[in-house]
């Protein structure tokens, strides 16, 4: 498969990496380091990243579901200006020296690139040598016609138009070229076999005939009869024809053990490498900030490459080093404290272990981090957090754990942002911490702000939130007025008919609240909004629209502001073009109630927000579960499955 890497650091280059989906992504990663060595750019560091995550060199391609043809970024690292170990990933970067690296006993990554190159310089060279001698079998061909043996012609020519026709071609920059290159192996073995067959017939000529010619003696160097011009002529040429067949032959040997060798075969091995665990840890805990760097890094990658590894560095004492080497100043240590102390915590009980020591504190205080590769890093093991334990929730909120990840929801990415979201969400379906929710102010208010989101993950997973809060305190709802404007909002942004839903069971506790109620229906933008949802082909959304409306009817003032903001034609659309019998009566009721000039709706009574459930269908359908998954539990998208929705995200 062909992936495209593109860099804002090479804007009229894109480059090309020919991979396989079982490949690691190191092998990306080494096929950019030998262009980057041909552009002259070989102290380039830099990291891959795809749909916002970052690629571990340990991880497989098809990990991370690239398809064929897909673009990933490059990004150049900048160095430090302390000259220390830059190291955002160590296997991301060619340039590490031998010193800075020797106390940790790895190599050079640059060493490896140039032990692949000079096996491909020398396949090259191979290659230009095997097509000397192309050159000389296509001339010995034709001087077989002139010996003793002319029909040796026949098959010398045979082996020759199979040695042209079938031939790879390659060249270090360009790789393999030609219509034949995926047969290159085969070529070589039948060429040998091809060959050997010809040497064998040139050395049984050369033998007769130099057996001929002393045996003649040539006496006096006059040479007639079986010593005659021709007949020595002959056993030289096939003696010669013998050494160049031969010569050949393991020549193209030599070319089908270097062809086994391809881009990265040296380079990946190293970049994947582990190191012995207690080395590691002692490099961990030492007071050198180029060795915790590299040591960091190093828990990373053996906490990725399995769950036996995540095991060896709990017992070590792991947990205790990463997180002292998560509050570091260091950033780059931090990075990869937070990403190791990640994928350990996809194991239940390392997670259990990890709370009962306050490491929760440790993330939530990382949520303050100005580096918002961190501030992601220290979210996504949060949500593993909340999404795999339901009695590890409280350790998230306890000790200002809401404010923190109130701060994040302001402060962090787009893609943090998605994973605040998605805590809140996961926290909300507990009751005693929805209820604190419920009480506090910040949590509501970073709610509204990830509702104003462009992501329209982050979005549904905010509104979900909001669905289960209002059960818990429909005050709370209606004391949010930025968040009446959100949703009113809503349809000029997005044509997401899950997102209308959950917007419009929103606006009905505002509807339910008398001056929120009032509010609603003096909004400019009410009755664009609820056309809109009116329009929708989900019944139930057509229900939510018709209630809202029947709200607003309860008194005289609200009536007669519905009547002049036309919500009488939303009505009637519904009960036009619903084709549901319910939501068609209730339309129906409700452009009879707004045309009427009775102050008392009677027909029309309050009812509580169960009674409109149960009213309106099965309040399992309508009920705040129903957008987060079809068996009540939030989808497969929040919480299925921790280490998948840990890279999604």
């Amino acid at each position: 498969m062909i992936i495209y890497v593109e860099s804002k650091a090479f804007p009229y280059k894109t480059f090309l990496a020919l991979v396989k989906p079982s490949d690691k992504v190191a092998r990306i990663r080494a096929h950019l380091l030998h262009i980057l060595y041909d552009i002259g750019q070989e102290d380039l560091q830099f990291k891959l990243r795809y749909k916002g995550q970052y690629l571990r060199d340990a991880f497989f391609i098809e990990d991370y579901d690239i398809p064929e043809n897909a673009v990933i970024k490059l990004l150049p690292v900048a160095r430090r200006n302390d000259t220390m170990l830059d190291i955002r990933s160590i296997a991301s970067t060619m340039t590490v020296s031998v010193d800075a690296l020797s106390t940790s006993g790895q190599q050079d990554v640059k060493v490896e690139l140039f032990k692949e190159i000079r096996e491909f310089i020398r396949r090259e060279k191979m290659m230009r040598a095997f097509d000397v001698m192309i050159y000389i079998m296509f001339l010995a061909t034709f001087l077989n016609l002139l010996t003793n043996y002319w029909y040796a012609f026949s098959w010398s020519a045979v082996l020759f138009v199979f040695t042209v026709f079938f031939r790879p071609y390659y060249n270090r920059c360009g790789g393999f070229t030609g219509n034949y290159t995926q047969w290159r192996f085969l070529y070589c073995i039948f060429y040998v076999v091809a060959s050997v067959g010809v040497l064998g017939a040139s050395l049984y000529y050369c033998c007769i005939s130099w057996m001929s010619v002393v045996a003649h003696g040539c006496k006096d160097w006059v040479f007639v009869d079986d010593c005659s011009h021709k007949g020595v002529f002959t056993a030289v040429f096939f003696s010669a024809h013998s050494l160049i067949l031969l010569a050949s032959a393991i020549l193209i040997t030599l070319l089908f053990f270097n062809f086994r060798l391809e881009k990265g075969d040296y380079i990946e091995k190293f970049l994947v490498q582990e190191r012995d665990i207690e080395q590691v840890m002692k490099s961990a805990r030492s007071s050198k900030i180029k060795e915790k760097r590299t040591a960091a890094y190093e828990l990373a990658c053996m906490a990725a490459s399995g769950d036996d590894n995540k095991f060896r560095i709990v017992a070590e004492g792991g947990l205790d080093v990463l997180m002292a080497m998560a509050h570091c100043d260091d950033d780059a240590t931090q990075e990869h404290a937070v990403e190791a102390i990640g994928e350990l915590l996809t194991i239940q009980s390392i997670q259990d272990n990890f709370v009962d020591m306050n490491g929760v504190q440790t993330l939530t205080s990382l949520l303050h981090s100005e580096n918002s590769r961190i501030m992601q890093e220290a979210a996504v093991s949060l949500y593993t957090i909340v999404s795999e334990s339901e009695e590890n929730k409280s350790s998230v909120v306890a000790d200002h754990g809401l404010d923190d990840l109130a701060h994040a929801a302001y402060q962090g990415t787009i893609y943090c942002q998605r994973t605040i979201a998605s805590i809140y969400l996961e926290l909300a379906f507990t009751s005693e911490i929805r209820a604190q929710m419920a009480s506090r102010n910040m949590p509501a208010q970073a709610l509204v702000h990830l509702c104003s989101s462009t992501d329209p993950e982050t979005q549904r997973y905010a509104l979900q939130t909001f669905e289960l809060l209002a059960i818990e305190s429909s005050e709370m709802i209606c004391a949010q007025e930025e968040l009446m404007e959100v949703l009113l909002d809503l349809p000029n942004k997005t044509l997401d008919e899950k997102l209308y839903l959950l917007a419009g069971k929103i606006l009905l506790y505002y509807a339910e609240n008398k001056m929120a109620c009032e509010m609603l229906v003096n909004h400019p933008s009410i009755k664009d909004a609820l056309t809109m949802f009116g329009r929708s082909q989900d019944t139930i959304l057509q229900k939510v629209v018709t209630k809202i409306i029947f709200c607003m009817l309860d008194t005289k003032e609200m009536k007669l502001k519905a009547r002049d903001q036309q919500l009488h034609r939303v009505l009637g659309y519904i009960r036009d073009n619903s084709l549901d019998r319910e939501a068609w009566d209730m339309a129906d009721q409700g452009i009879q109630a707004m045309d009427s000039d009775e102050d008392n709706l009677s027909t029309l009574p309050i009812l509580s927000t169960l009674e409109k459930l149960n009213k309106m269908g099965d309040k399992h359908r309508f009920g705040s579960r129903t957008s987060l998954g079809s068996d009540g539990k939030p989808g497969a998208s929040n919480s299925s499955n921790s280490s998948d929705e840990k890279r999604k995200i």
